[in-house]
């Protein structure tokens, strides 16, 4: 015989939804604090980086660009030299390539 239950509305608990919480790079930051920078490896044909720190920079760099760049900014060829030479900045002091 099959098993039929009913559950009523009181037994259900409401299921929270998850959402993305915003990315902190903890590892980058108490490396930061300790004054020493991450090793990455740039692949000069693809401009990709490597190895184990370049999922990292990736993360690095989309939070550099949500932090500097406006989001009303068509593209990366819009962006003005101060705030390029400001990620560059943030960029090298964090990493060295």
């Amino acid at each position: 015989m099959a098993d039929h239950r009913t559950s009523s509305s009181e037994d259900e608990v409401p299921k929270k939804r998850t959402t993305r919480a915003t990315t902190r790079l903890r590892k980058l930051l108490l490396r930061k604090a300790k004054g020493k920078k991450t090793h990455v490896i740039i692949e000069v044909v693809t401009g990709q980086a490597l190895g184990c720190n370049g999922d990292l920079f990736i993360s690095y760099l989309g939070v550099l660009a949500r932090d500097k760049i406006s989001i009303l900014t068509p593209s990366f060829d819009h962006v003005s030299k101060v705030q390029w030479n400001m990620i560059w900045q943030d960029i090298m002091v964090n990493y060295v390539t």
